[in-house]
This record gives structure tokens, sequence and C-alpha cells, in this order.
């Protein structure tokens, strides 16, 4: 039976509406640093404003220290997967962690969905001034001549410089036993009072002292020499490392965030490293903007993931 036109209406009009989905983002997001603040944490915060601007949400950076950062990315991985919760963290979290730590509660490549590596930075060999050796192949030499004399200032277990160091002594078979300090900022005030004699780590919280004079650059991990220490040689260049070594910074989200979430943080955290203050703010920190897709990210996650589990095996390093 065909309903009067005006039943008809009535009908339509009582039907309940359908509810239309939100856009993303419709309220503020947190970036969750898995360390203490003061360190990398500042790459963060330097993007974090213009992706509030581009993804019309306020972005707050949130640190979570502890345990090498196993707790805020445990935390990030019990959130939402809304896009609205993500992390950035560094190399050491994400690739090495798996690798030192036998009993890690989480496997980054497994249990996160990959937005971007996003900042790069070389390592610098470092030294007292007062030490006996002014190069990379110095060092080698008086290492040998003198098995265990010599220490290095260890800045993190289970970090890239802890690796870097670790893998060096392997290759060429020093004894140069590891001191462990808490921060980069003790091992480093470790090599300049005399404490230790040399140590590794990011270009950007060395050169403040190689500038000064503080402490004598020895060599650099990146693969060719540095536009902030064009006189300083490459390892690569002296034929003592094999390949490139990066610290590395990457953003990533709980495992199931819907690739829609993915796909425009992804090209807003693309965007802001191409502008020109963001850029210069982040190479005179010594390090380098990098864009990458969320495809290459978790290739190149994991293939740094497989070569540290390498280096750990051979190497036999081991995590107190």
């Amino acid at each position: 039976m065909r309903l009067p036109r005006r039943a008809a209406l009535g009908l339509f009009v009582a039907a309940p509406a359908i509810a239309q989905p939100k856009p993303w983002p419709s309220r503020p997001l947190r970036c969750l640093v898995p360390s203490a603040a003061g360190g990398y944490e500042v790459y963060a915060r330097i993007l974090a404003p213009r992706l509030s601007e581009l993804l019309g949400q306020p972005v707050v950076v949130d640190n979570k220290p502890g345990a090498n950062g196993t707790i805020g990315m445990q935390e990030v991985q019990r959130s939402p997967a809304d896009g609205y919760t993500f992390m950035f963290a560094h190399v050491g979290a994400i690739s090495i962690s798996t690798a030192v730590y036998p009993n890690m509660p989480l496997d980054p490549v497994k249990d996160f969905a990959p937005i971007a590596v996003a900042v790069t930075s070389p390592l610098v060999w470092t030294a007292n001034p007062e030490a006996p050796f002014r190069t990379m192949p110095a060092l080698v030499e008086a290492v040998r001549r003198s098995p265990g004399e010599y220490r290095y200032g260890l800045p993190a277990s289970g970090s890239i410089p802890h690796l870097v160091a670790e893998e060096f002594k392997y290759r060429h078979r020093l004894d140069l036993p590891a001191v462990p300090y808490r921060s980069t900022p003790q091992s480093l005030l470790a090599v300049i009072s005399g404490e230790v004699p040399v140590t590794v780590d990011s270009l950007g919280a060395s050169f403040p002292h190689i500038a000064s004079g503080r402490l004598r650059a020895l060599g650099v991990t990146a693969a060719a020499r540095l536009d902030r220490l064009p006189e300083v040689p490459t390892v690569l260049e002296t034929g003592l490392d094999t390949r490139e070594w990066l610290a590395w910074y990457a953003f990533m989200a709980p495992k199931e965030t819907p690739p829609e979430a993915i796909a425009r943080l992804n090209g807003a955290i693309n965007q802001a490293l191409q502008e020109a203050p963001i850029m210069t703010r982040i190479r005179e920190l010594g390090a380098s903007p990098r864009l990458t897709t969320p495809a290459e990210t978790l290739a190149f996650i994991r293939a740094e993931q497989t070569e540290f589990a390498g280096i750990v095996r051979d190497a036999k390093i081991r995590v107190e």
C-alpha cells in the first residue's frame, strides 16, 4: 500500500540522522618521546609548532623516560590506535634494543606502525686535547701498543655510540674498555676532564666542545667530510670503517593506526622538514632532515635492526 505523501514525509523526518565521522584530527595530538628532557627531543619540539599548524590541532610533546625508551614505547603501544598518540624515538630504542636486551617486552618493527625517519646525525670520535693521539689511526696504534690502558667514555648502554665503539673494537681487535656514564653530557665531561681519554657521540652534542677547544675531533662517522668540521677526516677515508654510522630519529604510531592518519602525519612531517626555518635549525644542531615514506621507514628500520643484531652477536655486546 502506498502511503500518503504527508505520512511518508513524516516518516522521513522522524528517521534518526546518521552521524558523520569527524575529520581527522579533531582534537589535540600527543607526541611521546621515550627519553628524558634535554636530549634528542629538541627535534620533536622544533617540528611540533609547525605540525600543529599543518594538522590544524595542537601537537603536544611529552617526555616519558625509562629503561632506554622501553617505558615510553610501551605506553604508546597500549594507546588507542587512532592517530592521536604517536612517538618520536631514537635508533637505540627502535633498532638496537631488541638485540641487546634479551627480555625486551616489545619489538618496534612488529608492534608499531612506521611514520617517518625524520632526522639523522653523524657521530664524531673525540679525545681530550692532551691525549697522545690526534687521529683515528693514532688511536688504534696507541691502544694496540698498550692494551687495556686506555678506556672510552660510554654515554649510554645500548645506544648507537655503544654499537659504533664496540663494533670498532671488535673489528680491529682492540682492548679498549668502556666506562659507562648515565648520559652524553657526563661522558663528554669525563673526556674533557681527563677521566677517560676518548669517546664517540653525536656531532650536535660534541661540536660546541670541539669549537671551544675542550675536545679534539679525531674522525667523523659520516660518508663524507662535514661542513662544520671540514678538516676532520671521515673514519671511512682512513680505511678504519666499513660503513657510514648515523644516529637517527623516527616517528612511529601504535600498530593498527589507520593508514589515512599515518599518511597525514607523514605528509605534515615531510613538509615541515623542507621549510627553511626548520631545516636551518636542525642543521645548526649538527643533524640533517630526512624525507621518507612510511614504507621506506619500515624497510630502513628492519635493515638497521638486522645489521645491529649481527654486530651485537659478533662483538658479544652486553648491557648491564
